[in-house]
């Protein structure tokens, strides 16, 4: 019996940290958003650090700091395993603190000339049907904190 209480511990913390992956992908929304009308109105990505893309909103509680890198990927350094705090900033620290980034990498769905917009999750693969996936997948996070869909 004691080791199932370890075993349902042990898959708490880690579903814990991965629910708290989900506050990278909310932030990462609008610059997703953003970075698709860019590319709408102009052919190509945006600039990497482009702060029109980026916005003001670049933290929250367990994103650190949102950055735009070439090909229009929006990457969100996270600490997780800890919640800032909106007092003082230093958070509440918990067991099984991991820092990393996850990536959001555009890719290119139907044709060349008006493609549909998807932006890829963490180590998640283009498919079928992608005509370009070419940007860099900058995640660092081991895939055990990602939700399915980005692993």
């Amino acid at each position: 019996m004691a080791v199932v209480a370890v075993i349902a511990a042990s898959f708490g913390s880690r579903a814990m940290l991965m629910v708290q992956t989900l506050d990278a992908i909310t932030q990462a929304w609008a610059p997703q958003i953003n970075a698709r009308v860019y590319r709408a109105e102009h052919g190509r990505w945006p600039s990497a650090g482009d702060p029109n893309i980026l916005g003001d909103t670049r933290k929250g509680s367990h994103v650190e700091d949102l950055t735009l890198a070439d090909g229009g990927v929006v990457t969100a350094q996270l600490t997780l395993g800890r919640t800032r705090s909106s007092g003082n900033g230093k958070g509440v620290a918990a067991a099984g603190g991991v820092q990393g980034r996850l990536s959001f990498r555009p890719e290119l769905l139907g044709s060349r000339n008006e493609p549909a917009i998807s932006f890829l999750c963490g180590y998640a693969m283009p498919v079928a049907g992608t005509v370009e996936a070419e940007a860099t997948n900058r995640t660092t996070l081991s895939a055990t904190y990602l939700p399915p869909f980005c692993r």
